[in-house]
């Protein structure tokens, strides 16, 4: 069978010789469909059997799962890394903008809160190509004029400029940023007319797509949803859907989804279930009132899924109405794992004043409009089993994340494959793709190297991994550090997450991270971290004010400090 590259080939030298008979094949169009928050086994292809998802189901039955496709553990550099496929460093987002120390002036454009000029996004490099280009979503890759997603190659938009939000109006995430703001083609706009966020995202990318179609052009299209992240709010009918389904709680929960998992071959044979870190009572020791408040709030979850889920399904039935659903090439991930936080977590929220004054917190609003509540470490553990942590650490619970790929070059349909992926090699895979060129330069300065590979040869059945058995590959995100080499991986983490030292685990025979092999292979962990330091001074990686993070990031999830709450009146 000719592969997909070479049919993209054949395709661009058509244009450059007559070609006699059979007309080559039109270019396919891209959609990447970005989920928010979203824990690898949250839907029906990754193991979760409570929450329907049939739209993502009938994805991966015509498509293929990777279950090892690795993500960073939080938003913005994720959105970064995917939309450049530079590291996030070089990228301009090293870190996420909320957050700054003097150091990060040391390394000028690493850690701008933004894209820098030294990188091409997806949108600049198939708008060049004769690509109709749009998204609708959450942005958070700048504010500026020159950031907006109109600067960056997509004609058309409706983005959340912010980290989140409320998901019925402007109401903001942070009593720092206590309204948030969107955009419509770069033009501030007003939140006013109270769609639920998946919903009104969902009309804004049909109606580009549909317009893109009109047009007769190959289209790429970005859909970033705004769910599943808190603050915990969905439509009461897809709540009421789920009304009593979690009434076993988060510890069965999670049992249940590993097995799941075992089942579906959706983790490695043998894998072993990391402990969960003691940041919360166990569901046996949980009085009626406190089940109540945790059941509500994996309802109104799931309902957020669930709804995720049907807006796919839209976009999904626009293009088979339209003949392009099998020209159609669909990517969808999640940018990081499952939050383990309260509401009280982001920056501002401490005391817990602002939240008082601007939401209704009651038990019989959760959900609804002017409701403000977060998963915490229970339901996120479930959601990231059988994986260490949550987002946040550069743990597997933190980076894993659920990847389908469905399009015409897809060789076997329903397949899953294992071989080590990261969000990075979605870039050049598109472009490989569709035949378009990154260049050399942007506004005449030379661009950051790709950190990425392009992964079409494992999707048209060529090869069974984009990377060889011995790759190597380093990340790093406030101050969490990981370098891998093959099998192994090398992890650095603060306590209590980790050793405050170099650990060391082979994921092939360990994905939960349960044994560390650090002190039976030395001679492994110096030469990696080796590599790692060599690697973090290319990329022009900080070295943290460690005080700095535990008090802006870590502290809140150091379970020596005692268990974060949800501030919920019971009234």
């Amino acid at each position: 069978m000719k592969s997909f590259s070479a049919i993209v080939l054949a395709a661009s030298m058509a244009s450059a010789a007559p070609v006699f008979g059979a007309a080559p094949p039109p270019p396919p169009n891209v959609l990447i469909i970005l989920a928010d928050d979203l824990g690898y086994n949250d839907t029906q292809p990754f193991g979760q059997d409570v929450i329907q998802t049939p739209a993502l189901a009938g994805l991966a039955q015509e498509g293929m799962r990777f279950t090892n496709f690795h993500v960073n553990p939080t938003c913005s550099p994720t959105r970064a890394q995917l939309l450049t496929g530079v590291d996030n460093h070089l990228a301009g987002m090293g870190a996420m903008g909320e957050y700054r120390t003097p150091e990060m002036d040391k390394h000028p454009g690493n850690y701008i809160g933004s894209l820098n000029d030294r990188v091409n996004t997806l949108a600049e490099v198939l708008k060049e190509r004769g690509y109709a280009t749009f998204m609708a979503g959450k942005w958070h890759l700048g504010g500026k004029p020159e950031q907006l997603p109109g600067a960056r190659g997509f004609e058309r938009s409706f983005a959340l400029i912010n980290p989140g939000g409320s998901h019925w109006d402007n109401k903001g995430l942070l009593a720092v940023q206590p309204r948030t703001r969107f955009v419509e083609d770069d033009k501030t706009v007003p939140r006013d007319t109270g769609e639920f966020s998946s919903d009104l995202y969902t009309d804004r990318f049909v109606d580009y797509m549909k317009a893109a179609q009109q047009a007769g052009k190959p289209f790429f299209g970005y859909l970033a949803f705004q769910a599943v992240h808190d603050p915990l709010q969905a439509p009461a009918a897809d709540i009421a859907k789920y009304r009593g389904k979690f009434s076993e709680g988060y510890d069965a929960h999670r049992k249940r989804l590993f097995a799941n998992m075992q089942r579906l071959g959706v983790i490695p044979a043998g894998t072993r279930m990391s402990a969960p870190a003691p940041l919360f009572k166990p569901w046996k020791d949980l009085v009626p009132d406190e089940r109540a408040v945790q059941e509500r709030i994996m309802e109104i979850y799931a309902g957020m899924v669930d709804n995720l889920d049907s807006n796919i399904g839209r976009v999904v039935d626009q293009l088979k109405r339209s003949g392009q659903y099998e020209n159609t090439v669909i990517v969808f991930f999640s940018d990081n794992g499952p939050s383990a936080a309260y509401m009280d977590f982001y920056p501002g929220n401490a005391d817990g004043s602002w939240i008082a004054k601007e939401f209704d917190t009651s038990f019989k609003n959760l959900g609804a409009p002017g409701s403000f509540a977060g998963v915490g470490p229970g339901w996120a553990y479930a959601s990231s089993a059988p994986f260490k942590l949550f987002k946040l650490v550069m743990t597997e619970g933190g980076t894993i994340s659920p990847l389908i790929v469905k399009g015409p070059m897809v060789s076997k349909p329903g397949a899953t494959n294992d071989g080590y992926l990261g969000v990075e090699d979605i870039f050049p895979t598109v472009t490989a793709m569709t035949g378009a060129s990154r260049g050399e330069a942007r506004k005449g300065i030379p661009l950051e190297p790709l950190k990425g590979q392009s992964f079409l040869n494992v999707l048209d059945g060529s090869a069974t991994s984009a990377r060889a058995p011995d790759f190597e590959r380093g990340a790093e995100l406030f101050g969490n550090k990981e370098y891998r080499m093959g099998k192994w991986k090398l992890s650095w983490l603060p306590e209590p997450f980790g050793t405050a030292d170099w650990q060391l685990y082979d994921t092939d025979a360990d994905r939960g991270e349960t044994e560390d092999l650090a002190a039976k292979h030395p001679e492994i962990v110096k030469q990696m971290a080796a590599k790692y330091e060599a690697w973090a001074e290319a990329n022009r990686v900080i070295r943290w004010d460690t005080q700095y993070l535990a008090d802006q990031l870590f502290n809140y999830f150091d379970w020596r400090k005692g268990m974060p709450r949800q501030i919920i009146d019971q009234s």
